[in-house]
Order: structure tokens, then C-alpha cells, then sequence
């Protein structure tokens, strides 16, 4: 009996020893532990600084970068506007053009009855003078230009007796004045030669000095042009063309000089047609 009551307090002083060295062991390695969060928390506070310096760093040279992009690209787009600027002010061009014109001639009508009075005649050819200022689409030019046609009212046939009546050289002046819209169409654009055709509209202010029985007045009329002709490039942006032209202006009244309440209609007065030779110079 003796033996077993020393035996099992051998045993408990054993497992008491053991014990304590477990709880010292695990202190231990809690301390260790410990030891090692704490030096972790340094490494990463180290770790974590120079993460921020380079990514501080990283960031702002990517700022640099976008400004200086931003840059190029404000400079790139800047330029293609300077360029496309020039490129336009390329495309506007100044003509000059003169020639002679045809001054057709025409009947006029009593408005009461609708019967051909007279017939006003030209018998002597005009001359006209042009220019313009245009800009150039490619194949498609519009052009903006001022005519002048100067001529003379030469006689008028009175159909009631059959008469003419002649006009002195001193009378029967006169000058029409085109402002016109035009719209040109080149079939070889950029070429040396360039066949072409143009239409335009505007109106014609006409004066016209005083006659036998005609007194002098000035008519405004609403007008149509039709040209057709050849361009030939000779010298880098210069250009040379001939052309013939159509013009022919909407009708316009008038009365008889005697003071009579009768209005007269000339229904295709103000027509003329006519060729121009012209100098066309890209600005």
C-alpha cells in the first residue's frame, strides 16, 4: 500500500513538473510570437513607406506624363486647325474676265392689249467686263461676281406704220449692271485643261439714256446666267479661260414718253448673250 501511495506521488510531482515546463514553453512562444508580430508590423510599416514613395513617385510621373500628352495633343490639334486654315484660304480664288456681248433685241407690249408696239433694237455689239471672287470645293466652285455689258440703243421699229426710227450717237447710251450667285461644275478638277459649266442667278440694274418718244430710265429685273467654256492651268495657281455666257433677265415695263397712262412690257428685255476670255488666280 505504501509503494502505491509513493508510486502515484512520484507520478503527480512528474506531471506537475511537466506541466510548469508547458506553461513556461507556451509563454515562451507567446513572447517569440510576440516579438516576431512586432518586428512583421515594422517590416510592414517599412514595406508600406516605400510602397507609398513609389507610388507617390509612380503617380506623379504618370501626371507628368498625361499633362505632357495633353500637350502633344493640344499642339497636334492646333496645328491641324492652322493647317486647315491655310488648306481653305488656298481654296479662294480671284477672275477677271471681258469680251463682248450681243445685246438681243426685243419687243415691247402695250399691258392693255398684249400686242407688240415696237421692237427696241441693238444693232451694234456691247462690250462687258467681269469679276469675282469664288472658293473652290474640289469639282464644285461657288463664286460671287459683279458684270457690267455697255452698249447702245442704235433704232426701234414702230410696227403701226411699219417705221424705224434712228438714234443719234449722242443718245440711246446705256449700261447694266449684273450681281450674280454662281455655282460652277469643273469635269476634270486639278487638271491642265478643264472643260466646265456654271449657273447663276441675281438681278440686273439697267440705265438707259433717253430716245425719240422713249424717255431715259432705270429697271431693275431678276436674272438668270448660264455659262460653258475651257480653263487651262498655265503656271501653278493661275488659270486661263474662255467662255460663253447666256443672261437673260425677266421682263420689265416702261412707258411711252408722251405722258400717256398706257404701261408697256418688254417680255425679254435686258437679254444678252456673249463670249469672255478670263484670268483666274488661287489666293
Amino acid at each position: 500500500m505504501l509503494h502505491r501511495k509513493i508510486l502515484f506521488l512520484i507520478i503527480f510531482i512528474n506531471f506537475l513538473l511537466g506541466s510548469c515546463l508547458l506553461i513556461k514553453q507556451d509563454i515562451k512562444n507567446k513572447d517569440v510570437k510576440k516579438i516576431k508580430i512586432s518586428e512583421d508590423k515594422k517590416i510592414a510599416k517599412v514595406i508600406e513607406g516605400k510602397e507609398q514613395r513609389d507610388l507617390k513617385e509612380e503617380l506623379n510621373f504618370s501626371e507628368k506624363n498625361i499633362k505632357e500628352i495633353k500637350l502633344t495633343k493640344m499642339k497636334i490639334n492646333n496645328d491641324e486647325k492652322v493647317e486647315k486654315i491655310e488648306k481653305s484660304k488656298k481654296n479662294f480664288y480671284l477672275n477677271f474676265a471681258f469680251g463682248y456681248s450681243n445685246l438681243e433685241n426685243y419687243d415691247v407690249y402695250n399691258t392693255s392689249t398684249n400686242k407688240a408696239i415696237w421692237d427696241d433694237r441693238y444693232t451694234e455689239l456691247g462690250h462687258t467686263i467681269e469679276i469675282g471672287l469664288g472658293y473652290d470645293f474640289g469639282k464644285i466652285r461657288a463664286e460671287i461676281s459683279y458684270a457690267r455689258e455697255n452698249g447702245r440703243f442704235d433704232e426701234y421699229l414702230t410696227y403701226f406704220d411699219n417705221s424705224i426710227t434712228k438714234i443719234g450717237n449722242d443718245r440711246g447710251k446705256l449700261h447694266k449692271d449684273f450681281y450674280i450667285m454662281n455655282i460652277y461644275y469643273d469635269f476634270r478638277s486639278k487638271k491642265k485643261f478643264t472643260p466646265f459649266i456654271g449657273l447663276g442667278s441675281g438681278f440686273v440694274n439697267s440705265f438707259q439714256e433717253s430716245a425719240p418718244f422713249i424717255p431715259e430710265y432705270v429697271r431693275q429685273a431678276f436674272v438668270l446666267q448660264l455659262k460653258g467654256g475651257l480653263s487651262y492651268e498655265f503656271y501653278d495657281k493661275n488659270i486661263v479661260y474662255l467662255e460663253g455666257f447666256i443672261r437673260n433677265a425677266k421682263s420689265h415695263t416702261t412707258n411711252d414718253g408722251l405722258g400717256t397712262p398706257y404701261l408697256y412690257e418688254a417680255k425679254e428685255g435686258f437679254d444678252s448673250s456673249g463670249i469672255q476670255i478670263g484670268f483666274r488666280r488661287i489666293l
